[in-house]
């Protein structure tokens, strides 16, 4: 029920953002503010969760969680726009299509084909936080303190950077670039977290702290930019096909990243062996970002002469 809740919730939040707002860099600048309000509920739902429930007992606990929901049930209606197509004002048999012709029509245009990996290795990377990540920094100290900051740090730094790295995107849309080398670029930014984190897995938990804030500069330009470089990739196709398989790209790989992080790191970690998975995973995001920014200057390059 919590994933078909989710699944929900993002479907409709981000197809009506994509489908009342044309301009990318607007749905950028939405897209953020999304990311960075879903951070500070992170950073305040559990402290405010944990002071009602021993405060005030289950009872009143289940009442105030009960009535935000409603709240934001009966709040949405009012706050929205009604009748925002997502697939078209006058849908028809000639006009629909099917999520399984978006996807294979997709895997025949090398600029789509690229967005959907970006997207997928990002997922993946993304993932680590709530698996490998986790498990690392919780080994790192008994201190119930330093083991707390572990999600809060990520929570306030997306909240804290979110806005200075939403300007400078739209900064780069503005030159030309698409949310798709914005996406690798940020696999880059993951991989550097991830080296960072593998110079702290063995007792420094202070470059953990900062390989966390490097993370969240990622996802800080991951998390906004997904669905947009997925339908701009491909703007011809139907926008309710698209974020259909956005959600099912992103729920895989993070799937994948969380089980190999959740696997891999308890296996390795009595040999003290876990850098080298960090090691490895990140090759895998910084190799993508240098060799696309190499061919994107040999490009200029050509088309200067």
């Amino acid at each position: 029920m919590l994933g078909l809740g989710l699944s929900l919730v993002n479907f409709a939040l981000r197809g009506h953002i994509i489908a009342r707002v044309k301009d990318k860099k607007s749905q950028a600048a939405l897209f953020a503010l999304v990311t960075m309000t879903a951070n500070l509920g992170s950073a305040i739902g559990p402290l405010a969760s944990n002071y009602i429930y021993k405060a005030f007992g289950q009872t009143l606990f289940v009442i105030v969680i009960v009535g935000l929901y409603v709240f934001s049930a009966l709040l949405t209606p009012i706050v929205l726009t009604h009748h925002v197509f997502i697939r078209n004002e006058k849908s028809s048999k000639e006009n629909t299509s099917s999520i399984v012709k978006t996807i294979t029509d997709s895997l025949k245009s090398p600029g789509t084909v690229l967005a959907i990996l970006a997207v997928f290795v990002g997922s993946i990377m993304n993932g680590q936080l709530f698996a490998g990540m986790a498990l690392e920094f919780h080994s790192l100290s008994d201190s119930p303190v330093i083991r707390g900051l572990f999600y809060s740090i990520d929570a306030i730094s997306v909240i804290a950077l979110q806005m200075p790295v939403s300007k400078l995107i739209s900064r780069g849309m503005a030159n030309g670039q698409n949310a798709t080398s914005f996406i690798i670029k940020s696999l880059g930014i993951y991989g550097i977290s991830f080296a960072l984190f593998a110079c702290g897995v063995s007792s420094y938990w202070w470059i953990c702290i900062i390989a966390l804030v490097v993370f969240s500069i990622a996802e800080c330009i991951y998390a906004p930019l997904i669905n947009i470089a997925l339908v701009e990739a491909q703007p011809d196709k139907p926008l309710v096909d698209i974020l259909n398989y956005r959600l099912i790209i992103a729920a895989i790989g993070e799937s994948a990243g969380s089980f190999l992080g959740g696997w891999i790191v308890p296996a390795l970690r009595p040999a003290g062996m876990t850098a080298w998975y960090w090691c490895a995973l990140a090759l895998v995001g910084i190799i993508p970002a240098v060799v696309t920014n190499h061919i994107g200057k040999r490009g200029k390059r050509i088309i200067r002469r």
